[in-house]
């Protein structure tokens, strides 16, 4: 709905009153998820410029050039409130959406990621979600044959209503053939093609500009319904037309529907357009002028085509059996105009509709809960074994396969190393291979949304750095509360300069994304908000096959050290909060100068050929780490960690279950130690933690010792006890 002021600047500029299908236009692109009213004064933190960055923020994908003639595109969306109401569908058309984003700039589709987070799994209803969300994943991306490889999950009570659906779609193209999605030449036509348009999506944006109700599952219509298979005919289609070079510009037709597509286009051109309703292929009856412009349909493409190339375009189309109509034409007069059937129905200022939102002043308030203390007593426990176990139960921190497995890893026969590391990785064409990561630490992010940000994005960089890559590039989708609570809108500001900072640091551009809102929910009296989410997408690059990282242990007796700074804080930790109930206190401080001499201490290890295995130290902490490298090929550990525990001031819990930042795990073999002995200096922060051994178990200080056999009893069943009931 708009405002009152929203509306009162509408007739000001038109100088009259709006019909009903221009408020429906205002609507759709004056709502939170198109117009970016309350978050992008705040953009400008971003780092948004490298050398190799071929197209940013404002299109379906960001652009990075990898050298040789090729450029990747990567994208990252929401679809949090479908997801919530209709999960299967809401899941799938998310995965569509992001798919048809990267397919706008011409890239063929080659990798999807997602994000996904949900209650706490004891819940039925969460249960119920998270089973549709990964069915409606899996089953539109397998059909599309795109590899889904990676991403993350996470549980907790705070999206019991509110879950979270964020995925990431990655694609490649031939530098010389890349589309934009702009209007740019009067006289040629706007062509739209694919599925058929409904009613159904009708209001999506309105919906996902709201938080959620008792009333919600009213707006189910609002959920758009996809069909993979016809997606897949379309993506074959259209990378035929973007390799004859016949589209002058190409747009999907996702939030706000034809009115967003059209006047976004034109927006960017500095055009016009108009387009005649009666021409649009619909399979509804009676359809209202308002639904067609702003249907959500899935499965559309709108292009602009030149005059001489329209039938080459046509012919084309005709040979997928994709539904085609030419619906109007550029103009050089800035206006959108829109006929039905004879009768103009819409008028409007191209530049009225997408820039001219009045941007909303918001109030900040730092959250009652924020504190700048340490605030823990460490919980000594009796049974560090009992401690680890539990901790490994958790289904943050155990095994993701029931999720994984569902997904086509290997179509496309690209993939090296799937789901389950920690990074995904991609072999292309010109040999070089992509390194994906997508990262979020809610938990932290809840005490402290500035380096809590700052960290995650130093986590997806990691995971990057672990097998080898260097990281080029981020999308980020940023889900939070209602911006109109003054605490849920400062822990968006803080957010973003949390990840403004991080990017500045690195020389990082944020190249693409999407802001999600109204992640709240007044259900039955009770009022609930999600822990602030900023989702971290990353990509990296690979130059040559011999720099690829192994992230489990390679061999016995090897040396284990770790590299980077462990202050001890276990608050934000799984740990804490899973084994021990508590998520309270001031985290780790995000740190530019420890985390880059960390980064850079492994590069120059992995430049010399030293490291066997790396993996980074995050949830669960260092322990954690060491369990994951432990069980690919059941090598066992040893540590030796008394020394190190009286040097550093920490108990084991500190030690083994903190999640500060800048660490990292590396195994080398016992013949490199006098290298790193020599060649790292103390303030450098690395340990050396013990060895592998041939014994499948975790020992530490011959005081504790846990077969690898019960850890993985407790890992492997962590999500699949809850699932197979």
């Amino acid at each position: 709905m708009l405002t009152v002021e929203e509306y009162g600047t509408i007739k000001d500029s038109l100088e009259r009153e709006p019909n009903e299908a221009e408020i429906a236009v205002f609507e759709a692109m004056w709502s939170e998820h198109c117009s970016y009213k309350s978050s992008k004064r705040w953009f400008h933190l971003f780092n948004t410029e490298a050398p190799y960055l071929e197209l940013g923020i404002g299109e379906g994908a960001g652009l990075i050039d990898i050298g040789d003639g090729f450029l990747v595109g990567l994208g990252l969306e929401s679809h949090n409130h479908p997801s919530a109401i209709s999960p299967y569908d809401g899941a799938a058309t998310g995965v569509g959406g992001i798919i048809r984003d990267i397919l706008s700039q011409g890239c063929r589709p080659v990798a999807l990621l997602d994000s996904i987070r949900f209650g706490e799994l004891e819940s039925k209803r969460s249960q119920h979600l998270f089973e549709n969300v990964v069915r409606g994943i899996s089953f539109y991306g397998n059909c599309c044959g795109i590899p889904t490889l990676g991403g993350e999950v996470e549980f907790a009570q705070p999206f019991e209503e509110n879950c979270l659906v964020n995925a990431m779609c990655v694609g490649v193209i031939d530098k010389k053939k890349v589309v934009r999605s702009i209007a740019s030449k009067p006289g040629s036509f706007l062509v739209l093609y694919g599925s058929s348009t409904g009613r159904d999506g009708i209001h999506g944006v309105s919906f996902a500009s709201k938080d959620l109700s008792d009333k919600s599952e009213k707006d189910r219509p609002a959920v758009q319904i996809g069909d993979p298979l016809m997606e897949k005919i379309l993506i074959d289609a259209t990378l035929e037309l973007v390799e004859e070079e016949l589209l002058a510009g190409l747009q999907d037709l996702g939030g706000g529907g034809l009115s967003c597509g059209v006047t976004e286009m034109c927006s960017r051109g500095g055009t016009g357009a108009i387009i005649r309703l009666e021409d649009i292929p619909l399979r509804a009856k009676n359809m209202e002028p308002w639904e067609i412009l702003v249907s959500e349909s899935q499965e559309r493409m709108l292009a602009i085509v030149d005059s001489e190339k329209l039938s080459k375009v046509c012919e084309i189309l005709d040979k997928y059996d994709l539904q085609s109509s030419v619906i109007g034409e550029v103009t050089d007069n800035s206006h959108y105009i829109a006929f039905f059937e004879g009768n103009k129905v819409v008028e409007l200022p191209v530049d009225l509709v997408v820039e001219g939102c009045p941007e909303p002043e918001r109030l900040l308030e730092i959250p009652d809960y924020v504190s700048d203390e340490i605030s823990y007593t460490v919980p000594i426990s009796p049974n560090i074994k009992e401690e680890i176990l539990k901790l490994l139960s958790s289904p943050n921190i155990g095994d993701k396969s029931w999720v994984y497995q569902q997904y086509d890893q290997h179509v496309q026969t690209q993939t090296v190393i799937a789901a389950g590391s920690d990074s995904a990785v991609l072999k292309l064409e010109n040999e070089k291979y992509i390194a994906l990561s997508l990262d979020c630490n809610s938990f932290m992010t809840y005490l402290d949304p500035f380096n809590g940000t700052a960290n995650n994005a130093a986590e997806a960089m990691r995971n990057l750095v672990c097998v080898g890559a260097k990281p080029l590039a981020i999308v980020d989708c940023l889900n939070f509360g209602n911006p109109e609570n003054p605490d849920s809108y400062w822990q968006f500001v803080e957010a973003v300069k949390g990840l403004g900072q991080f990017s500045k640091d690195f020389s990082l551009p944020i190249v693409g994304g999407n802001v999600s809102f109204y992640n709240e929910s007044s259900i039955a009296g009770k009022k609930d908000r999600i822990n602030p989410s900023p989702t971290i997408g990353m990509i990296g690059i690979i130059e040559e096959p011999n720099q690829l990282i192994k992230n489990s242990f390679q061999s016995e007796d090897s040396i284990i050290i770790s590299i980077g700074f462990n202050d001890g804080n276990l608050n934000g930790s799984e740990y804490l909060r899973y084994n021990h109930g508590k998520i309270e206190g001031k985290i780790s401080t995000y740190d530019f100068d420890k985390e880059m001499k960390s980064r850079q201490i492994i590069e120059k290890l992995n430049n010399e050929k030293l490291i066997l295995s790396c993996h980074d130290i995050s949830n669960g902490g260092l322990i954690t780490s060491l369990i994951e490298m432990a069980f690919d090929k059941n090598i066992g550990v040893e540590l030796s960690l008394n020394n190190v525990l009286e040097e550093e001031n920490l108990s084991i819990e500190e030690f083994i279950f903190a999640e500060a930042p800048t660490r990292y795990v590396v195994e080398i073999s016992q013949s490199k130690l006098e290298y790193i002995k020599e060649n790292l200096k103390k303030d450098d922060d690395y340990k050396i933690l013990g060895k592998t051994i041939s014994t499948p178990e975790i020992r530490i200080d011959d005081e504790i010792s846990i077969d690898l056999k019960e850890l993985r009893e407790s890992w492997s069943k962590a999500i699949s006890r809850f699932m197979e009931e």
